[in-house]
Formats: C-alpha cells, structure tokens, sequence
C-alpha cells in the first residue's frame, strides 16, 4: 500500500524541515523517563495516525421533549464514532467533542439529575502560545521558522508576561502598542505584515529581485521615522481614580509609566511635581542619608524609590552605580556558597524581571550569576587542555539532574553526555 501523502493547508505553509518519525513503528514506546516516554508516545501516535485511514464521526444532534408546553426541549450536540480509523491510534485527538449514546426516535428517557448554573457573558480569553501561533497562521503573518523567536522577543522585551499559561501584555507593551498605532499604523498592519512575507518568499525563489524590495520599502519608512524623531514618549496611560487627589495642590492625577512601573502624577505637571505610588500611598523623592559615596568619594548617598521598594544609592548614578547593601536582607538571602568569580562575595537569591536567579552579593563589581540555586559543588568536567570547568553545580529537577551553571560545558546538559557516552 502507498503511503498516504498531504498537500499544504496555505500557500505559506513551510515543508523544508522533516517530520520526527519512529524508525521502527512496531515500537510503541519508548524513552529513559517518564517525560521521554511521553514524547515517545506522542510522536508515534501522530506518525501512526498520519497513515492510517480516515475516520467516520457521525454529527448528530439529540433533542429530547418534555411536555408540550411545559419548558424548552432539551438538547445536545455531539457524535457518534462509526469507524474508528485514525483515532484508533491517537483517541485523545478527537478533543472535547461529544460522545453521544445510541438513541432511536421517541425513546423514552429516564431522567437522572438536573443542574441550574448562572453564567455571564465573558470577555475573550487571553492568548496562550499555542493560541498565539495558530492566530499568527491564521492572518499570514511569519513563518513556522520565526513563531518560537517572535514569541521570544515579546517575552525577554517584557511586552508580555505569562500568567498560568496565558500571555498578559505588561505596561510597557501597552505603551508600545499604543504608539505604534499611532504613529505607525501602515507598518503593523496585517496585510502590510503579509504582504512583505509574500514578497520575501518571492526573493527567495527568484521571482523578484531584493533591490526594488527594500528600495520600496526602506524610502518611505525612512521618511517616516525622520518626520517622528519629535514625538513625545506615551508614558500617559489614563486618568486616575478622582477619588485619588494630589498630595500636593489636592487636585486631579493621572497613571505614568516609568522605568520602575506605574505611578499616579499630577495632572498639572510639571507645575506640580505630587506623585503617588499606584496603590496610593505619597510618592516621596530622594532623601539625603547624610552619607558619603564609598565607592566613587564624590557622590552623597540618597534612600529612593525603585521597582521592588525604597534603597540607598550614590546620587551621582548613572556615572556611580553604587548600591548600599541591606544587611539583614542579604543574609536572609544567601545561600552559602562562596562565589567562584571573585572569591570574596556570596551567591544571594534575588528576583528579577524573569523570576528568581542567584547572583553574587558583590554585584555589581562582580557579575556572577546563574539561574537556579547552587549546591556548593564545582564542576569536575576536565576539559581539552587537562583543566576542570570549576563552575558552581545548580540543583536540578525532577527530569535534569544536578549540572554546571556555564552553558557552554557539556555538563550543563547532561542528558547529551550520557547519549554521547
């Protein structure tokens, strides 16, 4: 029997990189652990499927009458599987669709519970990744080769963040979005976006040549953002609660955005400087500590207000980017492991834009970092030349198990160097 062969679904659609298939299709599992072996599974399920024949699902709908006059007939919608075909291989794919029991006309039903749920009307949900792309798909814009990279850079720009799965666009990417709409509205648009893919995918086979393309494109685009160059940064984000006055001239204030985050301003500024911070409380500027600079002599240091609450800097930043450490904090912090990049500091727990990761305690004279909690081992893996890697070792989970914290050691993974072995 020939093997059953699929055109594409778009013209866009890519076909240079080969399907993961099993070399042995008698194998139906296979795999060190439970997450291989569930990959395993899963890519021998398609690859079977994608073989076997189609399926015949019968859509069907039941209605079912009570009482002529009494309250609506009751109904439901779903199938009934008269060939298993494919799914035979892969049940799970047929989703949430409806299994329907065998029912003839006017069978009589035995009712066995009733339910009453209130529901309301809710707003669209948020995108997941996997949403993202088949939207993206859907509208001609990118490639299967960008998708992974475009939702990369929204990410590490901190355009959005993910929340359970679901991608949130932060301020910033409000802020963004919103200027970009107006001010560059002929660039964003999906038929702009896809129009050039097409013209991009006509350079590629030789149907057009990339001079005119870019001669086309980059002129006007050029002119357009020459004529922008004075625009006012969007750092306005709506007017606040009325109830929240200024705590200086007691009048109306507005949401800011600024590099920590969002704050309440005056309406009026900058004939009034009040601010607020988002959840009300009197936004205080610098304060003096009486103090000299440690670190560049010059300076005086001064308590602000940063991203993650108040902190003790040299005022002269960003020429002095000293910060006074918190004592008691960076004890609390601490892991106990000695930094191998300086040998004076100690590797701290901290939190940043992407979650927790662990730095040395002398940052930022010593920029040592990692991104999961050191163990207090070095890394034995000798090198080339005889030397060992020497690295801090990083706890590992419940798939990976401890490795080096330098990315460029093969014993960062592991797993490679088992296989490799």
């Amino acid at each position: 029997m020939a093997p059953r062969v699929y055109s594409k679904k778009t013209k866009n659609a890519q076909e240079a990189h080969e399907a993961i298939r099993p070399t042995n299709m008698m194998n139906e599992s296979g795999g060190a652990n439970d997450e291989q072996k569930k990959l395993y599974r899963l890519i021998w399920q398609r690859a079977v499927s994608s073989q076997m024949t189609d399926a015949k699902v019968v859509r069907t709908k039941v209605t079912a009458e009570v009482g002529k006059g009494a309250v609506p007939d009751f109904f439901i919608n779903g199938g009934r599987v008269k060939f298993d075909g494919w799914l035979a291989a892969d049940p799970m794919s047929r989703g949430e669709d409806v299994e329907l029991p065998k029912v003839s006309v006017g069978e009589i039903l035995k009712l066995l519970e009733m339910r009453s749920e209130g529901k309301q009307t809710e707003p669209p949900a948020r995108y997941s990744e996997a949403g993202l792309v088949k939207e993206l798909e859907k509208r001609g814009i990118g490639r299967p080769s960008t998708y992974a990279s475009i939702i990369k850079t929204l990410e590490d720009r901190g355009y959005v963040e993910k929340i359970s799965k679901a991608l949130h666009p932060t301020d910033t990417g409000d802020v963004v979005s919103s200027f970009l709409e107006q001010n560059f509205a002929n660039y964003i648009s999906d038929s702009f976006t896809a129009r050039m893919e097409d013209e991009l995918d006509d350079i590629a086979s030789g149907k057009i040549g990339y001079e005119k393309t870019l001669s086309d494109f980059y002129k006007p685009f050029s002119k357009d953002v020459k004529s922008k160059n004075k625009i006012d940064k969007i750092n306005n984000l709506g007017e606040a609660d009325p109830a929240m006055k200024c705590p200086v001239c007691i009048g109306p204030m507005i949401i800011k955005l600024s590099k920590t985050g969002k704050f309440l301003s005056c309406a009026k500024f900058p004939d009034c400087s009040g601010a607020r911070k988002i959840t009300g409380e009197k936004l205080e500027g610098p304060k003096e500590t009486g103090e000299a600079c440690p670190d560049c002599k010059k300076g005086k240091l001064v308590e602000r207000d940063g991203k993650f609450g108040r902190f003790i800097s040299c005022n002269n930043y960003p020429k002095c980017k000293f910060i006074k450490k918190d004592a008691e904090l960076e004890r609390r912090n601490s892991t106990g492991v000695s930094c191998p990049v300086c040998k004076d500091g100690m590797m701290t727990e901290r939190r940043g834009r992407f979650g927790l990761f662990y730095s040395c305690s002398n940052y930022p004279k010593c920029k040592n970092a990692i991104k999961a909690k050191p163990t207090g081992n070095i890394c034995k893996y000798e090198k080339g030349d005889g030397s060992i890697c020497g690295a801090l070792m990083m706890e590992g989970t419940k798939t990976i198990p401890e490795r080096c914290s330098d990315k460029t050691c093969p014993n960062h993974n592991p797993h490679k160097i088992a296989k490799a072995e």
